[in-house]
């Protein structure tokens, strides 16, 4: 084939790169798609079922804890063993409950012996038999001092004090015969003074304030006073004695 006007054979050729052109495309749209087939396969594989969840913030409503504080006891050294086994010993021995103690026999009752009541002042009817009451009469009396009833006077003021009557209660002699005076005043059991000190001083006062003559009336054996009841009584008098004689004072001089 001549060649016409110069031109080369390449450019003589029928369509000349029109061959070509759809090749370069068809590797361009390869290359694309396998691009895109990657990077699908990318995020199909970040973003499929097997891939790990999103975090999720989610805040749940949180309640109190309680904290105990417990002061825990001091560890110390282990000591010798001599010292451990002791201290051993003592703890359980504070552990262990002490045994039971053998219920002890109730003791007996002390026996406190009291001494027997001192009723020596007390009298008898025995005793009683031929002693004059007073105000009735009957009472031996000799010498000076006639028309004076003296018995009745103070047997009339130990009735009216209440004192005597107080006295006689605390002495447990209400109801008995008393000695009261027999030559000397008698204690009546413990009491801490003789003769009842309200009895004796309500008739030593009543003596005292009677007429001389009266008090030194010469009496022969034992009077009988009574309080208001008529079972609570007291005898005073001797074998040979005068109403003075009980407030301390004798007379030495003979009756005339």
């Amino acid at each position: 084939m001549s060649r016409r006007g110069g031109q080369s054979p390449e450019s003589l050729r029928p369509f000349g790169d029109a061959h070509q052109a759809p090749v370069r495309w068809r590797d361009r749209l390869l290359a694309w798609v396998f691009s895109v087939s990657v990077h699908l396969m990318v995020f199909t594989a970040l973003l499929g079922p097997g891939a790990a969840p999103q975090s999720v913030d989610i805040r749940l409503p949180l309640s109190p804890i309680l904290i105990s504080l417990v002061d825990l006891p001091e560890q110390k050294p282990p000591g010798p063993p001599e010292a451990t086994e002791t201290e051993s010993r003592a703890h359980d021995n504070a552990v262990r409950p002490a045994p039971p103690r053998p219920a002890a026999s109730a003791p007996a009752p002390a026996v406190v012996s009291r001494p027997a009541p001192d009723d020596s002042d007390v009298l008898s009817e025995a005793q009683l038999a031929g002693a004059a009451n007073a105000g009735e009469g009957g009472i031996a009396g000799g010498g000076g001092g006639r028309g004076c009833d003296t018995a009745g006077a103070v047997q009339q003021a130990l009735r009216r004090d209440p004192l005597v009557r107080t006295a006689v209660e605390g002495a447990n002699r209400l109801g008995k015969a008393i000695m009261l005076w027999n030559g000397d005043w008698v204690r009546s059991g413990q009491q801490d003074g003789k003769g009842l000190s309200a009895v004796r001083e309500a008739v030593m006062w009543e003596v005292a304030f009677a007429p001389e003559a009266c008090r030194n009336q010469r009496m022969h054996g034992l009077v009988l006073l009574s309080l208001a009841d008529g079972d609570t009584r007291f005898a005073i008098g001797a074998d040979d004695w005068r109403w003075s004689d009980l407030l301390g004072v004798r007379r030495l001089a003979p009756d005339r």
